[in-house]
């Protein structure tokens, strides 16, 4: 069983990192994953770390979804948006299945270290024509490919959220919305693809604790941090993260 044997320091430090992803979830809307696959690389396989997480994504989604009176607004805007990101997360799934999870870890150090350094440089990248079906669909293929293949949420997710111009609440709800169909699609294909199994839900629903207790603290946070400074924290952590994964995979 994963997360079973383990020394009592390493098993502290896993929790510790879904605490930290919640905390990071429950301030940004966003996260969890990122934080939890970036601080554990080293760990645990990253399969199992992205199986573990998916049941926490479930969870804090969920509560992020039903936190607004947005719900049929954002459904009209993308709605093709979901669709085919949510569909094809499966041949996603089927990739990470077949690849060796050192060059899954590579691909994910690439893809955040892009995503930090277009944050962390103002770089605003907008969809043109996003409310067209055509565009939204091969933008939410392409996010949904990412996301089966890596569990990474935010690339190019994060350019329709800039093309939308949501204010801070609007994004936090579309964001629990996506995040939860992509989370409970992951949740089947994981389990068709025997990839999540029995042996897996009792470690999912110990890491679900702190990753609540972390994203109610991080609700609660919110009001009292700048979203600002916290995100620039939050991405120059992840530029030296994909640094420090890039080099141990290379190596």
């Amino acid at each position: 069983m994963i997360l079973s044997n383990l020394p009592t320091l390493t098993f502290v430090y896993i929790l510790l990192a879904y605490f930290i992803g919640g905390i990071t979830q429950g301030i940004l809307g966003v996260g969890l994953i990122t934080v939890v696959i970036s601080l554990l690389s080293f760990v645990v396989d990253v399969k199992e770390t992205i199986a573990l997480v998916i049941i926490p994504t479930i969870i804090t989604s969920f509560f992020q979804m039903i936190n607004g009176n947005n719900l049929r607004k954002i459904l009209i805007d993308t709605k093709f948006f979901l669709i085919f990101s949510t569909l094809i997360i499966i041949p996603g799934v089927i990739l990470l299945k077949t690849l060796q999870s050192d060059l899954i870890l590579i691909f994910i150090a690439i893809l955040l270290f892009i995503n930090s350094t277009l944050f962390l440089s103002n770089r605003i990248i907008s969809i043109p024509n996003h409310k067209s079906s055509l565009i939204q669909s091969i933008t939410g293929s392409f996010n949904g490919f990412i996301i089966g293949l890596t569990s990474i949420y935010t690339m190019p997710f994060v350019f329709l959220l800039q093309s939308l111009k949501y204010d801070k609440e609007k994004t936090v709800q579309f964001m629990g919305l996506a995040f939860l169909l992509y989370s409970l699609m992951q949740f089947f294909s994981f389990i068709f693809l025997k990839l999540f199994d029995i042996s897996t839900i009792i470690p999912s629903l110990i890491v679900s604790i702190p990753v609540v207790i972390g994203f109610f603290l991080g609700k609660i946070i919110r009001g009292y941090v700048s979203e600002i400074l916290f995100k620039k924290l939050f991405y120059i952590m992840l530029l030296l993260m994909s640094g420090v994964i890039l080099i141990n995979g290379v190596l």
